[in-house]
């Protein structure tokens, strides 16, 4: 008769190590920013032509849930307007984005006698 030697299971050690790694970074992500004590100069910046001028707009990206044709307009309408004129996606849409708060009042009304 032969003996079967007893099986442990798997060495999970690394997997908790990780785990911890990454629930550190995580805490340290969300924690507020510590008060700094010396503020150190910032480095000059490099002669970079591909580098932003400083005359052009923060940019943000938003995410928002929204029903599938206005979506679908909304992109049909952004690429017209960017063919049309030639202007970068991103301006087209911050002036959609501009018109779309000046109905803001009229969107308002509309929504208030539904």
């Amino acid at each position: 008769m032969s003996t079967r030697k007893k099986t442990t299971g798997p060495d999970m050690g690394g997997l908790q190590d990780d785990w911890n790694r990454v629930a550190q970074l995580r805490q340290e992500e969300h924690a507020p920013p510590a008060p700094a004590t010396s503020p150190e100069p910032a480095p000059a910046p490099q002669a970079d032509p591909a580098a932003k001028s400083a005359d052009s707009p923060a940019m943000s990206r938003r995410s928002w849930y929204a029903e599938q044709d206005a979506v679908e307009a909304l992109a049909k309408t952004v690429e017209e307007l960017h063919f049309a004129t030639r202007a970068p996606k991103h301006q087209v849409v911050s002036e959609l984005f501009r018109a779309a708060v000046a109905a803001a009042p009229k969107v308002q009304k509309k929504l208030s006698h539904e």
